[in-house]
């Protein structure tokens, strides 16, 4: 059985995106494979199947790929960022992990953080991401307060009795704070 939607525009949302697969070559030298959506409103985000982990925001543009930079070791876990900014432009920043303080820091050095420390399943994402919705964060790089927040999502799921997300959330909250403590 499937189902169906129509949003208010009388278009099912499937139909809002393409995607496609090319090479592309920008300033900053990406030439890879790259997975491009553009939303109803006109915006790319540029997604790279090469990454460790990668995201987008149709809504804003932002769209980030995240790699092991060239000189990275367990010592140095220095990571390299790349993607569109909300202007469309490139952009390539690096990321020391063992410097990253969930309790102000960007998505993007959550996301960093994540990615050292093994979490990255798709519940993993799913839950940054509703941490990032609870934050408000506007963009990947609005500096946040993610260990409140992720406290807050907490508190959501045991007033619903969700407690599998609740203590999903509790290990991750954990591993965060152990290693900034």
């Amino acid at each position: 059985m499937s189902v169906g939607a129509v949003n208010t525009a009388g278009v099912n949302p499937w139909q809002q995106r393409s995607e496609t697969e090319r090479t592309e070559k920008g300033k900053e030298g990406f030439e890879k494979k790259v997975m491009t959506c553009v939303s109803a409103g006109g915006k790319k985000c540029m997604l790279r199947s090469d990454a460790l982990m990668s995201y987008a925001s149709p809504q804003t543009g932002e769209s980030v790929n995240i790699y092991r930079a060239d000189n990275y070791s367990k010592e140095n876990p220095v990571y390299m960022i790349m993607g569109l900014d909300a202007e469309g432009k490139e952009f390539r920043k690096e990321i020391d992990a063992s410097k990253i303080n969930p309790s102000h820091c960007s998505y993007n050095e959550l996301m960093v953080w994540n990615v050292e420390n093994g979490h990255t399943s798709d519940g993993d994402r799913l839950r940054a991401v509703a941490v990032r919705d609870k934050a408000q964060a506007t963009s990947f790089f609005d500096q946040k307060n993610y260990l409140m927040y992720i406290q807050k999502v907490m508190n959501d799921q045991k007033i619903m009795g969700n407690w599998s997300s609740y203590l999903s959330y509790g290990k991750w909250m954990e591993s965060l704070a152990r290693v900034h403590s």
